[in-house]
């Protein structure tokens, strides 16, 4: 379906965008009329995701990103036009008005989903059927009641090479589309399909929308390998950016702000059974730095646990140097040995596994003392203790938080704080990491000059009579920053009756880097007090810039004493009484 660019423009004007990136679990940070908070669509420790409420826009000065409620919504939650759209009018309580036919997801990609659909109803329905009798049994046997397993949609997958495949075809799903999903495999050198997944319990994986995108299986036959089977990446499931858990336990961890990491499928049902629901899971592969940006969009407080014995320890490690270098609180809980969060719940129960969860410890104490439990209490092995701790914390990208760190690697190892500040610039050059925050290769973009190009921009944007002002003295040519110029010279254009908040609709499509420039603008906060005044200074400002440029240039060209000399003089002149105008008596 299509909208018009009222209703779409109603539909914004509806929506708090602050609200709408709180329920999400942006931390917004008021600063004066704006707010602030570390961007949410890239990693970073210092905030340069900017919100301006008032008009509506975000703009992050890290990676860029920019737009408005509904922008946000398609990149935060995967959507189309047409859905965020849909999404807002509905939670804003805006009658749907369209018009015409939506071109805003393709074809393919609706049959793509509407088929994963129909393949968990499949499931759902086979584990519910007489050849599901034998999954019932073990999942009892499991102690998984019938409420739990419909909350997660459990499914079968029966044992059957062609049962989904026939089943799909039935229901208008074309061979294609079954294999773009993942749900059917070609018989190799053969035309022949046969279904994925057979002869085992199905666990949908689904997004933070609740859509069905892919399928975990796990086997009932102990002989039957292996023993977990996912589909692959596909155009809807890209492992590194989905969680088993997430969305069925949305709304907790939206107050909690915590995730506490398990690592099966049912491990994670069974902790939300025992009231956990902020438990998830990987889906088939180990945490990545690309799952580190979707934790961080839902989380403040991560637990990683872990089983007790070797394996879990190894594990354990390998995430904590992932997980160092990234600002979030982040804690170890090993499990008491030969146990794992299913069989913990079920024999010592909630209670004590709330006692139990109390003893996490934080993530730096605790790849301390496992890294010096690797090495023997000698010299030799303390120092090669040593050089592999200040390995594991040179990611981390401020020199404050990792000197913190060596701080605490010092106070553990007993050794003066001078001593591992010494070995730390010998194993890497250090003053290359000692960035200045904030240091960037366009300086000149943050002069006065473009302070005051800016501040033009944004007073004209936020008070349109001033545009009659900035006529009589302003030209395009006296912005030295492209996209400002080009900016101004639409804002130009535009008519009297037409507000400039229908420009970054009009940009979107045509001109996106204005259209981001142009969020950036209505996302930053500025001095609102005495406008006008502060709208003639910068001008004045940039006016002088232009005339001493103009002077330098000029006098560069002509010969002293020339007639071309007499005019230049008279050219200054009355570019100075232009600049003593702006400031004339009312």
């Amino acid at each position: 379906m299509r909208f018009s660019d009222n209703f779409v423009r109603e539909v914004v004007n509806r929506t708090d965008l602050v609200q709408l990136m709180e329920e999400r679990g942006v931390t917004l940070r008021r600063t004066g009329s704006t707010f602030k908070a570390c961007c949410p669509f890239h990693s970073e420790k210092t905030p340069s995701f900017n919100v301006n409420p008032q008009r509506g826009f975000f703009h992050c000065f890290g990676c860029g990103t920019s737009g408005d409620a509904i922008r946000f919504l398609i990149l935060f939650e995967r959507l189309t036009f047409a859905e965020a759209v849909i999404d807002l009018a509905n939670k804003a309580g805006v009658e749907l008005r369209h018009e015409g036919k939506s071109n805003q997801r393709k074809p393919d990609q609706e049959a793509g989903l509407h088929a994963l659909q129909l393949a968990s109803d499949f499931y759902q329905k086979q584990l519910q059927g007489s050849t599901g009798q034998d999954v019932r049994s073990y999942l009892d046997q499991r102690y998984v009641p019938a409420e739990w397993q419909g909350h997660f949609q459990l499914g079968f997958a029966p044992d059957d090479w062609r049962r989904l495949h026939q089943h799909l075809l039935n229901q208008k799903i074309p061979v294609q589309i079954q294999e773009q999903c993942g749900l059917v495999k070609r018989a190799e050198q053969q035309e022949r399909r046969y279904d994925r997944f057979r002869n085992r319990l199905i666990f949908p994986i689904r997004d933070a929308r609740g859509r069905c995108i892919g399928f975990g299986g796990r086997v009932i036959r102990s002989a039957d390998q292996p023993k977990y089977l996912n589909s692959p990446e596909t155009p809807y499931y890209r492992k590194s950016q989905v969680l088993y858990g997430l969305y069925e336990g949305l709304e907790t961890i939206r107050r909690s702000r915590e995730l506490i990491f398990v690592e099966g499928y049912l491990d994670v049902v069974r902790m939300h059974q025992y009231g956990f629901a902020q438990a998830v899971a990987t889906c088939g592969t180990a945490l990545t730095p690309e799952h580190l940006q979707l934790i961080r969009r839902h989380a403040n407080s991560v637990v990683l646990l872990f089983d007790g014995d070797a394996a879990g320890q190894k594990a354990a490690l390998k995430n904590c140097q992932l997980f160092l270098p990234v600002p979030l609180d982040t804690y170890i809980l090993t499990l008491p040995e030969n146990e794992d969060p299913d069989s913990f719940l079920q024999n010592e129960g909630g209670e004590a596994f709330t006692k139990l969860l109390a003893r996490k410890q934080p993530l730096l104490e605790y790849l301390i003392r496992q890294t010096l439990a690797k090495y023997p209490e000698t010299v030799p092995g303390r120092q090669e203790a040593l050089r592999e701790l200040l390995a594991a914390a040179q990611p981390i990208p401020k020199l404050e938080q990792r000197q913190m760190v060596w701080v605490q690697i010092a106070e553990v190892l007993r050794l003066p704080n001078e001593t591992v500040f010494a070995a730390a610039k010998n194993l890497t050059n250090f003053s290359s990491n000692n960035v200045i925050e904030g240091s960037s290769n366009s300086a000149n973009y943050h002069s006065q000059n473009s302070l005051d190009e800016r501040f033009l921009l944004q007073a004209l944007l936020a008070e349109t009579q001033l545009i009659s002002l900035a006529k009589q003295f302003l030209r395009p040519e006296d912005f030295r920053h492209s996209l400002y110029r080009q900016l101004y010279e639409h804002l130009l254009q535009l008519p009297d009756e037409v507000s400039s908040a229908n420009l970054p609709q009009q940009f979107a499509k045509e001109q996106p880097e204005l259209a981001s420039e142009l969020a950036a603008l209505y996302a930053t906060d500025f001095l609102h007090e005495h406008l006008e005044s502060q709208f003639r200074l910068s001008l004045r400002r940039l006016k002088e810039r232009h005339l001493r440029e103009y002077r330098q240039e000029r006098l560069q060209l002509v010969a002293p004493n020339s007639t071309e000399h007499a005019l230049l003089g008279r050219t200054l002149r009355q570019m100075e009484e232009e600049l003593n105008r702006i400031f004339k008596p009312r």
